[in-house]
């Protein structure tokens, strides 16, 4: 009979703790102020305690950008390969909207932008390994594609979250869709030339 090894039921809420109060955090303060004292004495942890799971804030920050772009991963996976920009742009919006205050705090805060591109550059990487459209361009093109791509969808979904959500989503999704399909538009018909 084949047991798993269930996590301490301690240790789970302790981890917990330590991530709901980090999510807190995050929507309450900058990066530079957010620290493990701190952070310890909101979730009535030791620190000590805190050092058992983590090596560092930096080492928090990474596992909450893994399990943020974990469930991004999973609803992509979801889509047709290869596709659309309209299909990827609805999956984005839905996806990072449903994700609550402290993860808009990650995308459109300009104090945790190192935080957000890690997530991005993560996240176009996993998405290139399952398929690239863009295969037949240089390496360099490849990357300015997918940085107009990226750059233009985030700046677009921080506009919406900054202005209060004032469209309607399904507004938005359409909206950007049409923009980026528009941008690229061009390179669809092309294979192996310069842009």
């Amino acid at each position: 009979m084949n047991h798993k090894k269930l996590p301490d039921l301690r240790v789970q809420k302790t981890i917990e703790a330590i991530q709901e109060t980090f999510r807190n955090m995050i929507c309450e303060m900058p990066p530079d102020k957010i620290t493990v004292k701190e952070l310890s004495e909101r979730a009535r942890i030791n620190r000590k305690t805190f050092y058992l799971h983590y090596t560092s804030i930096e080492d928090l920050y990474n596992e909450m950008l893994q399990i943020v772009a974990g469930g991004y991963y999973e609803e992509i996976a979801k889509l047709e390969v290869p596709a659309n920009i309209a299909d990827l742009t609805n999956t984005f919006f839905r996806y990072f909207s449903s994700q609550g205050k402290y993860v808009e705090q990650l995308l459109c805060s300009p104090e945790y932008q190192i935080y957000c591109s890690q997530l991005f550059r993560a996240t176009l990487k996993h998405n290139r390994e399952r398929f690239n459209p863009y295969a037949n361009f240089s390496e360099i093109e490849q990357t300015i594609i997918n940085t107009f791509l990226v750059n233009n969808t985030l700046d677009i979904y921080r506009e919406w979250v900054t202005s209060g959500k004032g469209m309607a989503i399904d507004d938005i999704i359409n909206l950007t869709g049409k923009l980026l399909y528009s941008g690229i538009h061009s390179l669809e018909t092309q294979s192996d030339t310069c842009i």
